[in-house]
């Protein structure tokens, strides 16, 4: 693969996504990226098919469930962080990447120096999304697993197993092809 850009209409018209969206929300997520060095063309497919599925129109938005299922699925979870009393709704998923559990808003704002346990909604901002996802990434080694061409791998190392892999493997395939056609990226 080239290392040449996507542009966002071009990104838009593979994922299925509003270009107004993509082009407000590309650029800080190429910066997160590349501030977390992770902006090669593979690492770059994995980001994008990423978002792609977990924010199928590409901007950051709350989980889809509400208050009630934010209780069943969360509530008293202690591999979330999730011990006091609220904590289930409080720290549902947000963001780019559905950043979920008191645990991950208290590392992923102190790494990023944001308040988000104090202000978990912080997460729905563009830029402060777009740091968590390139962040989550690097954490996670998806870079290294995107390279070896281990899709699966980039899916659960995201998503903790394969929710939503046909959408996310649609998108590589069409990413990868875009990409090996010559078309700018």
């Amino acid at each position: 693969m080239t290392p040449r850009r996507f542009t966002p209409e071009q990104i838009a018209r593979l994922l299925g996504c509003r270009v107004a969206n993509v082009r407000r929300h590309w650029p800080p997520l190429r910066k997160a990226l590349a501030q977390e060095g992770l902006g090669d063309p593979h690492t770059t497919i994995a980001a994008l098919a990423t978002i792609a599925t977990e924010v199928p129109d590409f901007a950051p938005i709350d989980e889809y469930g509400g208050e009630s299922y934010y209780r069943r699925m969360y509530e008293g979870r202690a591999d979330l962080g999730n011990t006091r009393p609220g904590d289930g709704v409080r720290f549902h998923g947000r963001g780019f990447i559905q950043l979920t559990g008191r645990a991950n808003y208290r590392g992923y704002g102190r790494r990023l120096g944001v308040p988000l346990e104090r202000q978990p909604d912080l997460a729905l901002d563009p830029a402060v999304a777009a740091r968590i996802l390139a962040a989550y990434m690097r954490d996670h080694n998806v870079a290294v697993l995107a390279r070896r061409g281990d899709w699966q791998g980039v899916r659960r190392a995201v998503n903790g197993g394969l929710n939503g892999w046909d959408r996310f493997h649609a998108c590589v395939q069409k990413l990868e092809q875009a990409a090996t056609a010559g078309a700018p990226h």
